[in-house]
């Protein structure tokens, strides 16, 4: 991904509104629930063997969710943090967070070379994926969601938030609007639909549908 310029941030001022964090807690929620979804289903010794068509689709629907998580940690390292950095100074230290993003990025890996092998063998891959994943996010939550209510302006993390969105090519877009309005309760779905405005809400008028088939053919549900 190209390089990010970060402006100046000022620290937020005692009366400032807090930013919303609305969309973080949303997308960590999505990334472990459909984690857990999918490694206890291709782990489960019951399951009948698949149509080829649901087994293309549950490969496809993991293949976009193991971008989903890259990108969100590349989006943290190169966007957030910095942002967090430049408004709250010294307060924390953002090092072991992305040494964990570091750690993650070969369980990545395995996930994406074995994601055309057997259900068993990408079931225990996702699962060691969760397993870190949802370590770093319990940090991440009880760490850093402080120090942004407390130091980040609203306004740079909608900032953050936007810049973000600019980066991700529309074809993943079209599975991470309605992957997000999935996992969203409504009143959180009302908040980041609001914050990003109506090209958003298009587009997920336009993919909600063919997202939810594509998840009951996955899940079966």
């Amino acid at each position: 991904m190209r390089q990010i310029r970060i402006p100046p941030v000022a620290p937020r001022r005692p009366g400032e509104p807090e930013a919303d964090l609305t969309a973080l807690v949303v997308i960590h929620r999505a990334m472990l629930t459909d984690l857990d979804r999918l490694a206890a289903m291709l782990s489960s010794p019951g399951e009948p063997p698949a149509s080829p068509e649901r087994a293309a689709a549950v490969r496809d629907y993991t293949a976009s969710l193991l971008t989903e998580i890259d990108h969100h940690h590349v989006n943290e390292d190169d966007v957030l943090w910095p942002v967090i950095e430049r408004s709250a100074g010294q307060v924390i230290d953002l090092g072991p967070l992305t040494d964990d993003h570091h750690a993650l990025a070969p369980v990545l890996a395995r996930c994406r070379s074995v994601l055309h092998r057997d259900d068993r063998t990408l079931g225990r891959a996702l699962g060691e994926l969760r397993d870190l994943l949802a370590d770093h996010i319990g940090d991440e939550e009880r760490e850093v969601f402080p120090v942004i209510r407390r130091h980040v302006p609203r306004a740079a993390l909608a900032w953050v938030a936007k810049t973000i969105e600019k980066r991700a090519p529309l074809r993943q877009m079209v599975f991470t609007v309605p992957w997000l309005a999935r996992h969203a309760e409504p009143a959180e779905l009302d908040r980041l639909l609001r914050d990003a405005g109506p090209p958003a809400r298009l587009l997920l008028a336009a993919t909600r549908r063919r997202w939810r088939a594509r998840e009951r053919l996955v899940f079966g549900t």
